[in-house]
């Protein structure tokens, strides 16, 4: 079955870089793309809002960084930078569904369910564009490994008979806070798995250990990061300044009964995003620089929830919803494959559905183990329900959901057992 595996996982890289060579070398001017060209040219993270716009902090470093990196050794937007980053990010891509294949084989998982699941996932072409080009620079991949790969090292260590070691407890830590350089749902979700390990590997002391330790590593890892921008801001910033605007993005008026919901999405984006529209930007100066916008939009959003209870819950509810069953319109909006949208979002929906189902039976029959399943599904949603779900922010649960529905499909075949194996019982 490796040999299989293998062969597949060639294929489907084959394809993904016969893509990109389809697609051709351009950037993607985002954000991202913008801040890893000014370290790259001049040192400094800077420019998120279009060259010339001032130092940032508008994204966490990791990203920039690496991409940075990577630009002052290829050239800034050359072709042979992006195609290794392209390759960046697909080995990150291929570490999440090798880290899964793990995760759920400690699960009990059939190894033809997670065949099946690395086939779907390195052949069928729903994430194609994301992980061979948005993801060049943005965070989703490196999320996604790190969701996954915390996943399958904390269930192998739950499977160990012995007590787990504050050692390890300290590595997942700390792990966990190099990851919120990256993404802050990926590491609050590290965080999670990692709770409920120690709660149940070493008990109630065993879980206030790690919270220490993982607070502890937190700040000394963020640490440097908050004095740079307090350096360039006068205060410290430990994650990032766009809270204010995405905040605002999502929680409106227009937002709460949409009857076109990509209108009311893409004309809230132009009120409030300095990247896209010159009148944002402008307003961000304004403001006195990113985190006065930043308070300005925080307190405006936060006044109208406290006017509009009823109204805000129902956008939690519906971003919740959206960031595990997307629209069309974010296929649209975003993937920029609209002639595919309706069937990416069918099989999506599909496969949504399924995955949970999986983990609700699992749960139902007390395998306890799923818990951490359930942590690495629902923690990467919560950040996003302040803020507007788009497809890509979905991007590290989406291999976990098709290895979950994969396992549902192969455990109610006919004339399969539902039963695990006698050395992975639930516990």
């Amino acid at each position: 079955m490796r040999r299989w595996t293998a062969g597949v996982l060639a294929v489907g890289a084959a394809l993904r870089l016969a893509w990109v060579f389809v697609k051709g070398f351009g950037v993607i001017p985002a954000e991202a793309y913008y801040e890893a060209a000014a370290f790259a040219t001049r040192g400094e993270l800077a420019d998120a809002y279009g060259p010339g716009s001032g130092l940032t902090a508008h994204l966490p470093p990791g990203m920039p960084l690496m991409v940075g990196t990577i630009y002052r050794w290829l050239g800034v937007g050359a072709p042979s930078a992006e195609f290794a980053l392209s390759c960046v990010s697909l080995a990150f891509v291929y570490v999440s569904f090798l880290a899964l294949s793990a995760a759920f084989e400690t699960l009990g998982a059939a190894p033809i369910a997670r065949f099946g699941a690395i086939v779907l996932l390195a052949l069928a072409p729903l994430n194609m564009s994301l992980e061979m080009m948005e993801f060049r620079y943005w965070e989703g991949a490196i999320a996604a490994a790190g969701i996954t790969l915390c996943l399958a090292r904390a269930l192998k260590l739950d499977a160990h008979d012995r007590r787990l070691g504050w050692l390890q407890i300290g590595v997942l830590a700390g792990a966990s806070g190099l990851m919120s350089l990256f993404s802050e749902a990926a590491a609050l979700t590290c965080y999670g798995i990692l709770g409920c390990l120690a709660l149940r590997k070493r008990g109630t002391m065993g879980f206030v250990g790690a919270v220490a330790a993982s607070a502890a590593l937190l700040v000394a890892i963020s640490y440097p990061w908050a004095l740079r921008n307090e350096a360039v801001f006068g205060e410290k910033v430990w994650t990032r300044s766009n809270f204010g605007f995405n905040f605002a993005l999502g929680y409106h008026d227009k937002a709460v009964d949409p009857s076109d919901p990509k209108k009311v999405f893409l004309d809230r984006l132009a009120e409030v995003s300095p990247f896209l529209h010159p009148a944002a930007l402008a307003n961000l100066k304004a403001a006195g620089g990113e985190l006065g916008y930043n308070s300005l939009w925080i307190a405006r959003t936060e006044q109208w929830i406290v006017q509009h209870p009823a109204g805000a819950l129902k956008i939690a509810m519906r971003h919740a919803w959206e960031f595990y069953f997307p629209p069309r319109w974010m296929w649209d909006t975003y993937v920029g494959e609209s002639g595919s949208a309706a069937f990416k979002q069918a099989i999506m929906w599909i496969i949504a559905f399924a995955g949970f189902a999986s983990l609700g039976v699992r749960l139902g029959g007390r395998d306890w183990r799923y818990l951490y399943v359930a942590a690495a599904l629902l923690l990467p949603m919560l950040p996003y329900i302040l803020g507007a779900p788009i497809v890509r922010y979905r991007f590290p649960i989406g291999g976990l959901l098709v290895f979950l529905a994969a396992d549902l499909v192969w455990r109610t075949a006919p004339g399969r057992s539902n039963s695990p194996s006698v050395h992975q019982s639930p516990r």
